[in-house]
């Protein structure tokens, strides 16, 4: 069987997806991956359709998040969250099937672009992004503040060797 032969379907997410979308969250090292956290989250922050979900026979192999905002200088826009595929999986059109679906779901809503974030660290993700249509926008940094003394680097900062990355893609 090929990468195209591989059946890939994408739905809406549901409560029971928790365990799994907690494992992909954390095969990224995110943050995001108690499944108590992830359940209350489904309960009280979203409605879990908010969540789109790749599935190959039965099995989670990618996730992303689409929420509609509003900007008043544009209008309705989508934004993209928690985008992930599972090890494995990535290079084989789950991504591009997740994103095509989040589009359709936008277009629905009337929305007049997608917009997400990507770590600087992470140049796989920022090269798939510019392939499937996203322009830079503008940089952000995030800045942190000890309170206690102590440096408290982000996993991607801790991992960044800055004599090596240049920021550059």
């Amino acid at each position: 069987m090929t990468d195209a032969d591989l059946a890939i379907s994408i739905r809406p997410g549901r409560l029971e997806d928790v365990a799994a979308e907690a494992e992909l969250h954390r095969s990224v090292e995110w943050c995001y991956d108690e499944r108590a956290t992830l359940a209350e989250y489904h309960d009280d922050a979203y409605e879990p359709s908010s969540v789109l979900i790749a599935e190959s026979d039965g099995e989670v192999v990618g996730k992303l998040e689409l929420f509609i905002a509003w900007k008043s200088t544009h209008g309705s826009f989508a934004l993209i969250r928690r985008f992930v595929v599972a090890d494995g999986w990535r290079g084989k059109g789950v991504g591009t099937r997740l994103l095509d679906a989040a589009e359709a779901r936008a277009r629905e809503q009337g929305c007049a672009f997608m917009e997400l974030t990507v770590d600087v660290t992470n140049p796989e993700a920022h090269a798939f992004y510019k392939r499937t249509g996203f322009t830079e926008d503008r940089v952000e940094v995030i800045m942190r503040r000890p309170l206690d003394g102590e440096p408290h680097p982000s996993d991607f900062a801790a991992r960044a060797d800055p004599t090596t990355f240049t920021g550059e893609f």
